[in-house]
């Protein structure tokens, strides 16, 4: 019977593979070759019965009594790419999943909702998370067991335990996995009730998270944490602090010149496989390189370092050069891997480096060795160690032409051309801050240009937004907040009141649709297809946390818009108390939440600039990094109530208000600038 098997066996799979004329393979493909998602369509030759995330999915689960297995990743992840070569394309696997389980693949991009339970699912569990982010489920979605990468060997191990289990003592397992989700649910409602948070305390809790040496949160990887990183620059604003000043720049300084960024192009890879910020994980994501454009771009106008903003404006022209989708907006990201090489395309032997124009100084600056600082003779461009003094001058050398040209001629890592919407926002405001760190009115153009694309493709006729330009996904609650928060900051620098004004519908959007009885926090989707609980984002990751970023929207449009908006920041002061614990424990993991406190504690002054030169004027006031300050105006009064009876024929005049009571209007840039220091 073995026998017959195995012909049986051959004789499928040769029918099944076959060769196309080429002699290439033709591989089958399975339910998840219609779907549009690079990364599920990554997984489309399996032999793995995959699902696409859905009611079909569960509800065979239910019918044969069988555990769901949900795996969770997305396209530029290289362990996801080992992971669906090493084990996922296994028959030995695939007969294992499909005999016991259904299975259901999910792109974390399109569906973060999905991503966050099952990320705090693991974290409960394991006390970490990650991705390939690979759960075991009940039929209706309740987590049993969590894990991101597993060798082959330990995959089959954990499907064939889990399916003993379950057909041993279903009952047991069920209960246990009730418990878990109860426990999951209690931690997502509210969690503080009131606001008892010392802003002058989180000075040594951040200290004492981060690493004062080489900078970053501490650990044995590093990561950019953009927003912790931005609330720093507005914290040291208001209270000043040497400590804090040195760990910023120290983080900065070498995230700069260390391995995560790409010193030939500009942009930054994901993050630091090492505490030192020398050798990267190689992909490339918008919503860290749009950020990281942003804080670099700030950082210059706090320091005033021209390192700084050669590394925003280098990483503009990554985003310009490689991101930028010809039919408008920017895509997700850039593989770790071509030719199935990892970190192939930026990676350098010294024979390479000693062929190309000036190498001396190259391999001086860059640690380069014939043994590879790497691995297999490969040499990582890390400039740790050396001063921006010299890196600078090497930038302008013929050696960095040299080899960005013969980098050029390498085969380029592909893309994922998903255009999300809320990543695509973080552009827009990245722009926006490197506009008013240099006035180069390209990069004001940058960002109109990406905010009349989404305002055109991604938002709808009932004033709706879509997840991706794929109309059929809907947004979630981050691609309201991004988007909104992109639209107010556009509107300070350009004073065209469509953004304003799309901001505020955006923002009562959200409150109508992520809303719930449970929590003051607005939930993650509108949607609860088949989550077994909704899900609250509330700590900055690699993006703010969409409820924080929500939170700061509510405060700066109740400002505004105070005449018809002014309950929105009571429910922010309200989401802040309900975020108070978290906030007081985590705050290198709550900076986007600890940006909106400090807007409550600190009323921005107000500047309304109204007349033929507004945006003149709005460009010469705004000449330091000042988050305390607001700009509104242009040539009309619009809808802004604070803008109301201000405009005089033939005047360009300045209105410096606070806590809605305005000082007297003046001309003079300098008294009006004063003004705001008082």
């Amino acid at each position: 019977m073995k026998t017959i098997n195995s012909f049986l066996l051959i004789g499928i799979l040769l029918f099944a593979y076959g060769c196309s004329a080429d002699g290439k393979k033709i591989l089958p493909k399975n339910r998840l070759a219609s779907e549009s998602s690079l990364y599920l369509l990554q997984h489309s030759t399996n032999p793995i019965d995959w699902f696409p995330w859905g009611n079909e999915a569960f509800d065979k689960a239910k019918n044969e009594n069988k555990l769901v297995v949900i795996s969770i990743g997305y396209y530029a992840c290289h362990w996801c790419q080992v992971m669906e070569k090493e084990t996922f394309m296994d028959t030995t696997v695939a007969k294992l999943m499909n005999d016991n389980y259904v299975s259901i693949k999910v792109d974390r991009e399109e569906r973060p909702d999905i991503d966050q339970v099952y990320a705090e699912a693991a974290r409960k569990m394991t006390g970490s998370s990650g991705w390939p982010l690979n759960i075991v489920a009940t039929a209706d979605g309740t987590p049993l067991f969590a894990g991101t990468y597993f060798e082959n060997s330990d995959w089959q191990a954990v499907l064939q335990r889990a399916d003993y289990l379950f057909k041993e003592n279903p009952e047991e397992i069920l209960s246990q996995a009730n418990v878990l989700a109860e426990s999951l649910k209690a931690q997502s409602g509210i969690k503080g009730e009131g606001i008892d948070l010392d802003l002058s305390e989180f000075e040594a809790l951040w200290l004492s998270q981060s690493d004062t040496i080489v900078g970053g949160i501490k650990g044995t990887q590093k990561f950019p944490n953009s927003p912790y990183l931005s609330a720093l620059l507005d914290y040291t604003f208001y209270k000043p602090s040497k400590d804090l000043d040195n760990f910023l720049r120290q983080t900065l300084n070498n995230m700069a010149l260390g391995g995560m960024f790409d010193h030939l192009n500009g942009g930054f890879a994901r993050y630091s496989t090492d505490e030192d910020w020398k050798v990267p994980h190689f992909e490339k994501m918008l919503y860290d390189n749009a950020q990281l454009m942003d804080v670099y771009a700030k950082a210059y106008r706090k320091y005033n370092d021209p390192f700084y903003l050669y590394i925003a404006e280098s990483t503009a022209n990554s985003l310009q050069t490689e991101f930028k989708n010809k039919n408008g907006g920017f895509y997700s990201s850039i593989n770790a891997v071509s030719n199935e090489v990892e970190g192939g395309y930026y990676t350098w032997t010294l024979n390479e480096i000693e062929s190309t124009d000036d190498s001396q100084k190259t391999i001086e600056l860059f640690n380069i060795t014939e043994a590879g600082n790497w691995e297999n003779n490969q040499n990582v461009l890390f400039a740790n160690g050396n001063s921006k003094a010299d890196y600078l001058k090497w930038t302008k050398t013929s050696s960095k032409e040299d080899l960005l040209r013969k980098r050029s001629r390498r085969d380029a890592p592909p893309k994922d051309e998903k255009v999300i919407t809320g990543w695509n926002a973080l552009v827009i405001q990245g722009f926006v801050s490197l506009y008013k760190a240099t006035q180069n009115i390209e990069y004001l153009q940058e960002a109109d240009e990406l905010a009349s694309y989404l305002f055109q493709n991604h938002i709808n006729s009932d004033g709706f937004l879509s997840r991706t330009n794929d109309q059929s996904q809907a947004g979630f609650l981050e691609d309201y907040a991004q988007l909104s928060a992109s639209f107010i900051t556009l509107y300070q620098v350009d004073f065209n009141l469509k953004w304003v004004e799309m901001a505020e519908q955006l923002t009562a959007k959200t409150v109508s649709l992520f809303t719930t009885d449970d929590s003051p926090l607005f939930k993650q989707s509108a949607s609860t297809d088949q989550l077994f609980m909704a899900s609250y984002p509330t700590l900055d990751s690699d993006l703010p946390s969409g409820n924080a970023q929500a939170a700061e929207n509510l405060i700066l449009l109740a400002e505004l818009f105070y005449d018809s908006r002014s309950s929105w920041k009571d429910l922010a002061f309200s989401m802040i108390a309900a975020e108070s614990n978290e906030i007081s424990i985590a705050p290198a993991f709550t900076g986007k939440w600890i940006q909106s406190l400090m807007l409550l504690e600190n009323p921005p002054y107000e500047v309304a600039i109204l007349g033929e030169r507004a945006k003149q004027f709005q460009a010469a006031l705004d000449r330091s990094f000042r988050p305390d300050i607001i700009f509104l105006g242009g040539k009309s009064e619009g809808n802004v109530p604070l803008l109301a009876n201000k405009l005089m024929e033939g005047r360009t005049m300045i209105y410096v208000c606070q806590n809605k009571t305005c000082k007297f209007p003046t001309e003079d840039l300098e008294q009006a600038y004063s003004m705001t220091l008082e």
